[in-house]
């Protein structure tokens, strides 16, 4: 398979010595599913977000698609982010429109005709399975309605690529099963899909690949794996950190 995404030893710190990611080094095909996984503080959004050129490394490379991020223009920023489907919490739907203006507003943002635009979101509302919530505002949504919203938000414009941070946060776990399944039947349709998650069942259950980050360097890279614990608790954080401290030193 094609060699999708590629970290290069990645590296990113912030201000002086706050380090998000550190040597990170990686390869992702074209159609897989991978998990990210890790406490709290492990580095998981700030991989997303180094992906999606949010953010840019301190050092070391990423490449999608034959593109490196570091050398994007302004200009081309725009165009590289458009394969990327975000799910995340904190860019959440806008209070003042309903579900159907919410997931219209990428579209009208990259001037599609409206003919498409109506179709696309009509489309889109269906496959997530709100079509007969559209005219709702979102505080008029349930949790799990709100979650399928921003997903159907995500995927409106048909990317390669899906960006998800923790998508069942706040879920009973009925709706989080539900929103993992679509997230798996849009990953059989091609769809690359890389999920930051603390659902330790849920993750266990899907056997996929699942990365490992500890502390903000990468532990475990396992296919068919489960959420292991083991990785990613405190005497493991302790001996990276121990680690760092004496490369320091040298």
């Amino acid at each position: 398979m094609q060699k999708e995404i590629k970290f290069n030893h990645v590296t990113k710190i912030f201000g002086q010595d706050t380090i998000g990611l550190e040597d990170a080094s990686f390869e992702i095909e074209h159609g897989e599913f991978v998990f990210i996984v890790g406490r709290s503080g492990s580095g998981k959004s700030t991989l997303l977000k180094l992906l999606s050129a949010q953010l840019f490394p301190t050092s070391g490379e990423i490449w999608v698609g034959g593109c490196e991020t570091g050398r994007l223009t302004s200009n081309q920023l725009p165009y590289y982010r458009r394969q990327f489907g975000i799910m995340e919490a904190e860019l959440g739907l806008l209070n003042d429109r309903n579900v159907y203006q919410n997931i219209s507003l990428a579209m009208y943002a990259t001037e599609q005709p409206r003919h498409l635009i109506k179709k696309r979101v009509e489309q889109t509302l269906s496959t997530v399975g709100i079509a007969h919530r559209s005219l709702a505002r979102p505080g008029e949504l349930s949790v799990g309605e709100a979650a399928r919203a921003l997903l159907a938000r995500a995927i409106v414009m048909n990317p390669k690529i899906m960006v998800v941070d923790e998508p069942t946060a706040n879920l009973s776990p009925g709706a989080a099963w539900d929103m993992m399944c679509l997230l798996d039947e849009l990953n059989r349709l091609g769809v690359t899909m890389i999920v930051a998650s603390h659902a330790r069942e849920l993750v266990s259950v899907m056997k996929k690949r699942v990365i490992t980050l500890v502390a903000g360097a990468v532990a475990a890279d396992e296919r068919n794996a489960i959420y292991d614990l083991k990785r990613m608790d405190i005497f493991e954080e302790k001996r990276i950190v121990h680690e760092r401290e004496k490369n320091k030193k040298l």
